[in-house]
Parts: C-alpha cells; sequence; structure tokens
C-alpha cells in the first residue's frame, strides 16, 4: 500500500490509493426458520455478509493515457452492469488485510479555499472478501 492510505482499487491498468472513512460496516445475512421440530425456538444461521465503506482520495494533477485518476474513478462511477464491478485491497493498522470486488454507490467531489481537491465515494461490496495475510 502506498504510505498514509489504507486502501487501493484496480482499475484496468491503474491502481488508485484511497483512505477509509469512520464507516466501515459488515451487516450479516440471516436465514431464520421455525419448522415442528425446532419446537417454537427460531433457529438463525449466517448466509454472508453486507459489507459497505467510504473511502476519500486526492485528486491528482498526473495522468494516465491523457486521463487523471480521478477521472478513471469518475468513469468507473458511471458504468453499469458487470463493468461496474471494481476489486480492491483494504488493508488495517497490521499486516493483515481484505481483498474483494466492489461497486460505487455513490461519488462526490470537493475542494476547499486552498484549492486541494477530494474525491469521496460510498462502495457496497460484491461477493465475499478474502484475507491476505501481509502488506502487498
Amino acid at each position: 500500500m502506498i504510505e498514509g492510505y489504507n486502501i487501493a482499487f484496480k482499475l484496468g491498468d491503474n491502481t488508485i490509493a484511497g483512505r477509509t472513512q469512520d464507516d466501515f460496516t459488515v451487516s450479516a445475512k440471516v436465514k431464520e426458520s421455525l419448522t415442528k421440530d425446532d419446537q417454537g425456538t427460531t433457529q438463525v444461521s449466517v448466509t454472508g455478509q453486507d459489507v459497505t465503506f467510504r473511502a476519500t482520495g486526492y485528486i491528482d494533477q498526473g495522468t494516465t493515457s491523457g486521463r487523471t485518476y480521478r477521472d478513471t474513478m469518475l468513469a468507473n462511477a458511471l458504468k453499469t452492469g458487470s463493468e461496474a464491478v471494481l476489486t480492491f485491497k483494504y488493508m488495517g493498522t497490521g499486516l493483515t488485510g481484505y481483498t474483494g470486488s466492489c461497486i460505487i454507490t455513490s461519488y462526490s467531489e470537493s475542494s476547499n479555499a486552498s484549492d486541494e481537491a477530494t474525491w469521496t465515494a460510498d462502495f457496497r461490496v460484491s461477493g465475499a472478501m478474502t484475507v491476505i495475510s501481509s502488506n502487498p
């Protein structure tokens, strides 16, 4: 990972670094059942997780193939279907991290008085996240 960032997105040949916000959320998907054999006791099992998070990054002035990384992230936010899926690597403060696929559910840009522009996007994980054991 890049110093100061804890998440990276792979978009085609580009890797875009970002920083997660305070709302990395994992919610269990549960299935409840009640059968005669359960004798009135509800059985609950976890069938998966819904994972959402927000990340932000600077809008850089560098370009790749004539486009800035901001343009690449914005273009991905406008995609639909399977083309909208991108891969990510998320690293905590330790050496354990996670990788998976996600989609952008919301995208915005902002700049302050000193003209430091940033992008912020909300993401939803598509499928399962895989544990990676060391910082790549």
